[in-house]
């Protein structure tokens, strides 16, 4: 097996010809111009070649020489960047965000650019929380999620914005199948449910109309599958206003009735007693950014 010079070897050869004399390889590399000029020697021992014309004290390298510590300057640069990235990596902070889909998507992501002006060195690692009882499960530096009345996990929970809901429909679902121009209307509609249909009979009883004996309509378990089969003119779905304000700007969807359900229901975001200074800091940005009051709930 042939044997392999060693990098010390190697990065004397690149050091020596990057620049010109022994003297300021050895300054480069921290050690003495006899050391360098060693390891030049056993290289050539090792390699069987002469890599350098001597005259004197003056050392020219052959082409051979000249084009192997172009390669090894390259190599040694693709270490040294790898080494970089890692450093820079280990170097930022992690802030494991646990979030729901819907304000993720549709609060958070939107405004990434400003949030990065107050956490420039700040890595965000986003995970999912789907339902209300997850809040007591969550292992995250940030908790963004709903809340029915007051917070009840642990941590400080502040407050974001509400998340009582209404009814929405797309203009050609409302232009097909209405006019709605009573409450009692929505009987012959077709319903679109947030994970079941206890909102929908919330309403119904809030209406005074007397619900069916089945309450028909698809069951979405993630908010936007529910806003896009809105916005695919599939029916009509309970939302909260403060999430679908594009959608309303731009009368994708329009409102069907000015009643709402779910009024003790509040999208929170919540950092731990003893948390990261980063958390607070992203805390009080999203407060501002949604123009939560961010009381305590």
């Amino acid at each position: 097996m042939v044997r392999r010079p060693t990098f010390t070897a190697l990065k004397a050869l690149e050091s020596l010809i990057r620049c010109g004399s022994l003297q300021k390889a050895a300054d480069d590399l921290h050690v003495s111009p006899g050391a360098v000029s060693q390891q030049i020697r056993l290289l050539e021992t090792e390699l069987g070649l002469k890599l350098f014309d001597r005259s004197g004290r003056a050392m020219k390298p052959v082409q051979e020489a000249t084009v192997l510590a172009g390669v090894i300057s390259g190599a040694f640069d693709t270490i040294y960047q790898a080494v970089d990235r890692l450093s820079e990596t280990k170097r930022k902070i992690q802030l494991k965000i646990a979030t729901l889909p819907s304000i993720a998507t549709r609060v958070v992501l939107p405004r990434l650019d400003e949030l990065r002006k107050c956490l420039p060195d700040v890595q965000l690692n986003f995970t999912y929380v789907h339902r209300l009882e997850d809040i007591h499960f969550w292992d995250a530096d940030v908790l963004i999620c709903a809340v029915d009345k007051e917070f009840a996990g642990k941590g400080h929970a502040h407050l974001l914005f509400s998340g009582a809901v209404r009814p929405f429909a797309s203009a050609d679902y409302l232009e097909r199948n209405g006019p709605f121009a009573a409450p009692s209307d929505i009987k012959r509609a077709k319903l679109l449910h947030d994970f079941d249909a206890k909102a929908w009979r919330s309403w119904y009883e809030r209406a005074r109309i007397n619900p069916p004996y089945s309450t028909d309509g698809d069951v979405f378990e993630d908010f936007e599958l529910l806003i896009h089969a809105a916005l695919a003119h599939q029916g009509i779905a309970l939302c909260p206003p403060t999430l679908i304000s594009q959608e309303i700007e731009t009368r994708r969807l329009l409102p069907v009735f000015d009643l709402s359900v779910l009024e003790n229901r509040n999208y929170v975001v919540v950092v731990p007693e003893r948390g990261k200074e980063e958390a607070a800091v992203f805390a009080s940005w999203l407060v501002s950014s949604t123009s939560g009051s961010g009381s305590e709930v």
